[in-house]
């Protein structure tokens, strides 16, 4: 007989554990690998943008904050903050706050009985009331034409796991100019490649005005009011990222244009640091056709000219698409109602199917840039809570 819960997270990242820690009085419990995505995903010596009061997951009465960690273990603050301390603090969070998890991966989802059966990939199941669904944008890199019938040998997603060894003294290709695609940029000149930058539009660098430099007390008072949150621009649209509540009161149109403007593609000076002077960058130009001759890719690009490369990374950014979520049966997929692509959420994070929720990612059409980035943890974990205790 299978074991029975009151919810169960699918995806242990920032979302997935907020969630879970906001939920003590049920049984909860997570599964997936924790900050998989953060942990094998992302350079090792990447360093986050946002500050140091925005980088906390959420526990009850705010008990979990980074700075609570950082005391209680003698780490001292450090910005910007390094990825792998981060994750040592995402583990101490995990240990304190959410004690029931499981690092294997749900593989199937259906109905059955009045309750939804989860199936794991070590072959166990259990059986759960309702389920969160916070797996992030990794399922979900975009392959723009003509990418997205080629993707395979040599043509990689940025977000996918890079080995950049083998292309030492050898032509890699980068296609985008957002975050993603220059940290894989990076990655490859350390190791040793011919690196190009193409971009549709131009390469956006952010501005380096994090709120630890220097600053007398008005200036910062300035900045603040500026810049209430780090990562979201420009004044005064970024302050919609901290109330997702009026952004979703906008209409769609606005909601898409609001987006697009806070999200705006572009590197964070460190990755500027590391790669400026020393990678190619062809900007205003788009990849139009391609073709693979023996071990080589051919580029044709907007311009007329065309690039030979041994390997192309693709960065476009990224798209829901809930035929991807393929542990979840076409039956339950099928009672989820999608809009403009993105699944329709209630205030709750609830779907249509009111056993099924989706935040991070999945839920930005609804929320904003805030469902996208750890800052917006809190306000999930105490919305969803309190949507349970309903």
């Amino acid at each position: 007989m299978a074991e029975r819960l009151d919810l169960a997270v699918i995806g242990a990242g920032p979302f997935g554990l907020s969630v879970a820690a906001h939920l003590p009085d049920l049984r909860v419990r997570v599964f997936g690998e924790p900050m998989q995505t953060w942990r094998t995903r992302m350079p090792p010596e990447m360093r986050l943008r946002s500050d140091w009061e925005e980088t906390s997951l959420s526990a009850p009465a705010d008990r979990g904050s980074i700075s609570i960690w950082a005391g209680a273990v003698g780490e001292p603050r450090e910005e910007p903050i390094p990825l792998q301390k981060f994750l040592r603090y995402a583990n101490w969070f995990r240990e304190t706050f959410v004690p029931d998890t499981d690092p294997s991966d749900v593989v199937h989802v259906d109905r059955g009985g009045g309750v939804l059966r989860l199936v794991t990939a070590a072959g166990d199941e259990v059986d759960v009331r309702r389920i969160v669904v916070a797996v992030g944008v990794t399922p979900f890199p975009y392959a723009p034409p003509p990418f997205d019938a080629a993707m395979g040998d040599r043509i990689s997603f940025a977000i996918d796991r890079q080995d950049y060894e083998p292309y030492r003294g050898r032509r890699v290709v980068v296609v985008g100019g957002g975050q993603g695609g220059l940290e894989a940029a990076a990655l490859a000149v350390k190791a040793g490649a011919e690196v190009e930058v193409i971009v549709r539009s131009q390469v956006r660098w952010f501005t380096d005005r994090e709120p630890y430099r220097p600053r007398g007390r008005l200036r910062q008072r300035i900045y603040r009011l500026a810049y209430p949150v780090v990562g979201y621009g420009p004044p005064p649209l970024n302050r919609l990222a901290l109330h997702p509540d009026a952004y979703a009161a906008l209409p769609a149109p606005a909601r898409r244009s609001v987006a697009r403007r806070i999200l705006r593609a572009g590197g964070s000076p460190w990755v500027r640091g590391e790669i400026e002077g020393r990678v190619r960058f062809t900007e205003g130009t788009a990849v139009t056709a391609l073709e693979r001759r023996d071990d080589v890719v051919r580029l044709l690009l907007s311009d007329g000219s065309a690039r030979e490369a041994d390997a192309v990374v693709v960065s476009a950014g990224f798209r829901f698409a809930l035929d991807r979520m393929r542990f979840l049966s076409p039956a339950v997929r099928a009672a989820i109602a999608v809009r403009d692509g993105w699944p329709v959420l209630d205030r709750w994070f609830r779907s249509s199917d009111p056993d099924v929720m989706f935040v991070g990612f999945a839920a930005e059409r609804r929320f904003g840039p805030i469902a996208r980035f750890v800052s917006g943890s809190r306000f999930t974990a105490r919305r969803l809570s309190a949507g349970c205790a309903r």
